[in-house]
């Protein structure tokens, strides 16, 4: 980047949050996932929130490309600077204040989503949205991608607890979308627009967000179960007969296995694997909503059912499933995201045709995910430096996306589109015949973005 540029920045937000040394360059290359990555030719991190505004002005005079970036956390290159350019380091935006009287919470998006649910709980409440990466996921990242999480059959995702975002615009200009109030019906919903869009269209960097008091108790239940089929239509029962879970989740074989080994547990390694529901409410009357669980999983024949009773015992079946998402990671040197979305309906049909693909190309897929809204994450382990390993690697995470669109879902439930799933998303949009809409979202993007500045070559928008 010419020196003039790099000066001009400089005086903007302080020489000394401007990185340009070799290390640093290779950490910011990609997220998640490396399979798509690009050296930026500098990265701010940034302290305050005026300063976003500042560097947007120049980039936008010098036509400089911009990518955002959290905790990286993303795994479909969403934060990957493929144009070069200046990626922005929000994590030092992080405070966070709790105003109980209007149930909202303040959050800037460097702070973690554990961060706010913990500052919530000082008070008696939480933020119900909770993204298996909530550790590490930052507000501001979990809004750009929408996401949502175990808590999701329920609560839903990220849009729907959001009321207002401060935001800036590619030239510089500092505005604000929706209202911190809990209805408001003044414009258009660019709030909505917003939310979602991997920082295609504009740069959030605060949010205001609806908070809900803590459940009385919770309850936990873990069925393992000998067929996908049993499986299946447990979670398709438990949500059809009126039931409403915190969390339904489900966690197949081989990411029971993989827990199994990390942690040192011993919990049944079963063809049909895992569903873990949690029920909460009053004290006096969150059993009988758990009995009502325990029933259907005998009813569809689990092999095995357990409810743990102390907070650690709860804990340690949980890590479970949070294992199992990694496992492909924790087992092979590369992974393949998997984020599909299925009506509620087709859950089974979904898990069993993600078991046939698993065996066409004999290749390691742990599948676990959302279950209770349809969201499955059939996350894949290969080598990257084994060719023929890889190549059915790759085609099973297409054939997966296509099994999703064939069952009347989507390829993206809540990771987002980033490079790794444009050319499934414009399949998706033909197949559904939204052409008009991607027509649209591209005229939105040019509104937003003339200069295409904002995370350019992300989103199959250019």
């Amino acid at each position: 980047m010419d020196k003039k540029i790099v000066d001009e920045l400089a005086r903007a937000v302080g020489r000394e949050n401007i990185i340009m040394d070799e290390a640093s360059m290779k950490i910011f290359e990609y997220g998640a996932v490396d399979s798509h990555k690009g050296t930026p030719d500098l990265i701010i991190h940034v302290t305050e929130r005026e300063q976003v505004s500042k560097i947007l002005k120049i980039a936008y005079n010098y036509s400089i490309p911009v990518v955002t970036r959290g905790s990286g956390s993303s795994v479909t290159g969403a934060v990957a600077p493929t144009k070069g350019g200046i990626v922005l380091d929000l994590r030092g935006l992080d405070k966070i204040k709790v105003n109980i009287d209007d149930g909202i919470v303040e959050a800037e998006v460097g702070a973690t989503v554990l961060d706010v649910d913990n500052e919530c709980k000082k008070y008696g409440f939480f933020f119900p949205p909770d993204p298996a990466s909530a550790r590490v996921a930052t507000i501001g990242g979990a809004l750009a991608e929408n996401a949502g999480g175990m808590r999701g059959a329920r609560y839903g995702v990220m849009r729907d607890w959001v009321l207002k975002i401060e935001v800036v615009l590619s030239d510089g200009t500092v505005t604000y979308f929706g209202e911190s109030t809990y209805k408001n019906r003044a414009g258009y919903d660019l709030l909505g627009l917003i939310v979602g869009s991997e920082g295609t269209l504009a740069i959030i960097t605060k949010a205001w967000l609806k908070i809900m008091p803590l459940p009385e108790k919770i309850v936990r239940i873990a069925g393992f179960f000998n067929t996908l089929d049993d499986a299946g239509e447990a979670i398709f029962r438990i949500r059809r007969e009126g039931i409403n879970p915190l969390i339904l989740e489900f966690a197949d074989k081989e990411g029971v296995e993989a827990a199994n080994k990390v942690k040192g547990f011993s919990y049944p390694e079963l063809p049909g694997g895992m569903v873990l529901v949690d029920v909460d409410g009053p004290k006096n009357g969150v059993d009988s909503i758990a009995d009502r669980v325990i029933k259907i999983m005998q009813e569809t024949h689990a092999a095995q059912i357990i409810r743990p009773e102390t907070p650690s015992e709860m804990e340690r079946i949980m890590d479970v499933r949070r294992v199992a998402f990694t496992a492909p990671g924790r087992l092979y040197p590369g992974f393949i995201d998997g984020d599909i979305a299925v009506p509620l309906s087709r859950i089974k049909e979904a898990l069993i045709g993600v078991d046939k693909i698993r065996k066409k190309y004999n290749v390691f897929i742990a599948t676990v995910g959302h279950a209770g809204d349809g969201n499955l994450h059939p996350n894949i382990g290969a080598d990257p430096n084994n060719k023929e390993e890889w190549e059915r690697a790759e085609k099973a995470a297409e054939e997966i996306n296509l099994l999703a669109i064939e069952l009347g879902g989507t390829v993206s439930a809540e990771h987002g589109i980033g490079k790794l799933k444009e050319d499934v998303l414009i399949k998706q949009f033909q197949v559904r015949g939204q052409m008009p809409m991607y027509k649209l979202m591209k005229e939105i993007k040019k509104i937003f973005d003339p200069k295409n500045i904002l995370n350019p070559d992300k989103y199959a928008l250019g």
